[in-house]
């Protein structure tokens, strides 16, 4: 083993990209011969001069898998089971380059595997001095270690590429492992949720959801759409390529997504997203499946829509990782350079002839390769029709979200509907976008179009309990307000007292103890039902009652009515008293009536009018007495009738 000294970071090719090998392959083809392979590795800056065996196994659905055996002499040191030097591979960088052994030119045909070492063993079997193993994945299984919790968006909408590019940097250091992001930048998500999953499950779930496309090709992670494929290289059955099975499978492809725009009140809907299928017979399977599964697969899309288009493209992503296993083609080949996402160009023996013609074109989808010592290779595929632009959904499982507490940061709602911002306990600089609020009564009628039923918003800074709509992470609702040891106050014995309280300090006080309600504001105004019975209304200045009708007012035994200074009666037209009884009048000042029309008194008893001091009665015109019995005036001192005119006694 050599020591590489000019890097850290050492593969054959820095900034490798997938070289055009079909040329090369076919002008190194040879009918009958299975070329000599040579491989190469580099483990962390460390050549590996020899090796005895390596496997490879390769998927655009999950990890890849390596294992590679190495003599036990095959460091500087040798090694037993206390793995003294090997040791230090674990978590290390494994570069591996296949080429021709034989046949090693400028234009020699080569491809190249990066992945990094997750286990360091060493083996021994009977009469054997033991052999390293080293084993490990794609380094897409540093997305993969421990379940996470994060969000996207919240505040303003992101794309799928914006989430990708973070989420893949936070697990894979881009000096080391080569990434490439290239997302559909319409996606508008207004709110994304990493939920108690892995990144790697989280970006698997989110390609499949969006209808981008997730995979690793041995060197590079790719995120969006398809990377233009190099030239196909030819598999020749009987040549390169031995025990084709062709493959049609009857398979429901075509799930029905919908949504729903609460802000708009709107259900998302799509039509039909049919898969284009350019091979003929790829293209009859499909068509096929049409007329084998009839039955209908209404379900909701696995995103959070705000527009049918949204639906549409979930859909259609749906449609198309479902649509490419209609057709699968697997067999051996003595080709060393496939890898996932490659295409080729399939030849098949003729019937009834010995010569072969072109059947359809491929992109693998899985490949195994294996090289002994010797450089003797042995390898396997599995592939789908190319050019659809859809690879097979990815691995993954669907996160459960559970109802949790949130904090409310803002009520501001900018369209006006009464939903709020939330901040869960997980989230650091993270929010949700304005969700909406439960209600135990919600909705509208003709007479009443906006918020009829109870609305109560909750305040900034208040904890709330959270639900999910589908139990989707992206899809919270707040299902109603939580107190906590800072606010709570309540209970005790009989646990009698109930209230509503507001910000302000508006309050109802409800206690069972007493079956008494009392209302009061911060002003001091107070409306109190004792439960006995009895009604007391405070306010510390007025109160003000208008009646657009009549007012009526009705009390079973006494009336008091108290005024600490004025009181003024107003009545536009005609003003009726009846009393029972007595009626009594004291005035400790003056008293005045004023009369514009007549004044008539009928009084069936006797009048009795005592003045203490004077009294004076004037009449502008005539002034009449009658009685049918007697009249009498007396006076202590003398009477003076005065008369402008003659006076007249009869």
């Amino acid at each position: 083993m050599k020591k590489n000294t000019t890097s850290e970071r050492v593969s054959f090719n820095d900034g490798y990209r997938a070289p055009d090998n079909a040329q090369a392959v076919k002008e190194n083809n040879t009918a009958g011969i299975n070329r000599i392979v040579k491989l190469s590795a580099v483990i962390n800056g460390e050549i590996i001069s020899s090796f005895k065996h390596f496997k490879l196994k390769q998927s655009t659905v999950t990890h890849h898998e390596f294992e590679l055996t190495l003599a036990h002499d095959a460091l500087s040191e040798k090694q037993g089971h206390q793995l003294e030097q090997a040791n230090t591979f674990l978590g290390k960088r494994l570069t591996i380059k296949i080429a021709y052994k034989d046949f090693e030119t400028k234009n020699s045909p080569e491809r190249v595997f990066v992945g990094i070492i997750t286990k360091v063993g060493f083996s021994q079997e009977a009469h054997s001095l033991g052999n390293i193993v080293l084993k490990g994945f794609s380094p897409t299984i540093l997305l993969d270690g421990a379940p996470h919790t994060q969000s996207f968006g919240g505040s303003q909408p992101v794309n799928t590429g914006i989430i990708a590019d973070e989420v893949i940097k936070q697990g894979i250091d881009p000096f080391w492992y080569d990434f490439r992001v290239n997302a559909k930048a319409s996606s508008q998500i207004v709110y994304s949720s990493q939920y108690n999953e892995t990144h790697y499950n989280y970006l698997c779930r989110l390609a499949e959801a969006y209808g981008e496309q997730f995979f690793y090709d041995g060197e590079v992670l790719h995120f969006g759409n398809m990377p233009a494929p190099a030239t196909p290289l030819e598999l020749i059955s009987g040549s390169n390529a031995s025990n084709i099975h062709t493959e049609l499978r009857a398979l429901h492809t075509q799930p029905g997504y919908y949504g729903y725009n609460s802000s708009k009140n709107a259900m998302l809907t799509s039509g039909e997203t049919p898969l284009k299928h350019m091979g003929s017979l790829a293209k009859t399977a499909y068509t096929n499946n049409e007329n084998i599964f009839k039955t209908p697969s209404l379900q909701p899309a696995p995103i959070k829509a705000a527009t049918d288009m949204d639906v549409v493209n979930s859909q259609t992503g749906a449609w198309g990782s479902k649509g490419v296993d209609v057709f699968v083609v697997s067999g051996d080949t003595t080709i060393p350079f496939l890898y996932p996402g490659c295409t080729a160009d399939l030849y098949l023996r003729k019937p009834d002839s010995s010569k072969t013609g072109y059947f359809t074109k491929l992109m693998m989808t899985e490949v195994t390769h294996e090289i002994d010592t010797l450089g003797h290779y042995k390898g396997s595929f599995e592939a789908i029709a190319s050019d659809t632009g859809y690879i097979p959904k990815p691995e993954f499982t669907t996160p459960f979200a559970e109802t949790q507490p949130a904090v409310v940061i803002s009520n501001e709602d900018p369209l006006g509907q009464g939903r709020v911002q939330v901040k869960f306990l997980w989230q650091l600089n993270e929010t949700t976008d304005f969700i909406r609020v439960m209600s135990p009564d919600a909705g509208g009628t003709d007479q009443i179009t906006q918020n009829r039923g109870y609305v109560a918003i909750p305040e900034v800074g208040d904890q709330v309990m959270v639900g999910f709509v589908h139990n989707h992470p992206d899809r919270p609702f707040v299902m109603g307000g939580m107190f906590h040891g800072g606010v709570a106050l309540g209970g005790g014995v009989n646990n009698h007292l109930k209230s509503i309280q507001t910000r302000s300090g508006i309050r109802i006080l409800m206690n069972d103890a007493e079956g008494s309600v009392n209302i009061v504001d911060p002003s001091g105004n107070n409306y109190f039902m004792d439960g006995k019975g009895n009604i007391t209304v405070s306010a510390p200045n007025d109160i003000n009652f208008n009646a657009g009708g009549n007012l009526n007012i009705n009390v079973g035994q006494n009336m008091s009515t108290s005024v600490g200074m004025n009181k003024t009666d107003t009545v536009t037209m005609n003003h009726s008293e009846s009393v029972g009884m007595i009626k009594t009048s004291s005035v400790i000042g003056d008293s005045q009536v004023f009369i514009t029309g007549k004044l008539t008194e009928f009084i069936e008893g006797d009048v009795h009018s005592e003045v203490k001091q004077e009294r004076n009665e004037i009449s502008r015109k005539e002034m009449n007495f009658s009685t049918e019995e007697n009249f009498t005036s007396h006076t202590k001192s003398s009477i003076f009738m005065n008369s402008g005119e003659k006076g007249h006694n009869h």
